[in-house]
C-alpha cells in the first residue's frame, strides 16, 4: 500500500467514526426532546410528596417583608457574612449596610 492509500483509509475511518458519533448524539437529543414533550406538566413523585410539607412549613413561618424575606432571616444572614468577613479581613475591615434579593432569571 502506498502512503496515499493509507491516508485515504485513515480519512475514511475518521469520517465514518465521527459520523457515527454525531448520529448517535442527534438521536439522544431527539429522545430527550420527546421525553420533555411527553412529561410536560407532570410533577415528580418526590416533589408532589414534598409540596404538602412545604405548604405546612410556610404557614408556620413568620410573615415576610415585601421582599419575601423575614427580618429574622436577613439579620441571621448579615451576622453570618459579617463574622466571615471579620475572620478573613480583620475587625472593621468591611461594614454590611443592607442585604437584598438577587434578580435571577431561570431558564
Amino acid at each position: 500500500m502506498s502512503l496515499g492509500q493509507v491516508l485515504l483509509h485513515g480519512l475514511e475511518y475518521t469520517v465514518i467514526g465521527m459520523g457515527t458519533v454525531f448520529c448517535v448524539l442527534i438521536f439522544i437529543s431527539f429522545c430527550i426532546m420527546l421525553m420533555g414533550i411527553a412529561l410536560r406538566g407532570r410533577k415528580p413523585k418526590a416533589a408532589a410528596a414534598a409540596a404538602p410539607a412545604e405548604a405546612k412549613a410556610e404557614s408556620e413561618a413568620p410573615a415576610p417583608e415585601e421582599d419575601g424575606v423575614s427580618p429574622e432571616i436577613v439579620a441571621a444572614i448579615m451576622a453570618a457574612i459579617q463574622m466571615k468577613l471579620d475572620a478573613e479581613v480583620g475587625e472593621g475591615g468591611y461594614r454590611l449596610r443592607n442585604i437584598r434579593r438577587a434578580e435571577w432569571r431561570h431558564m
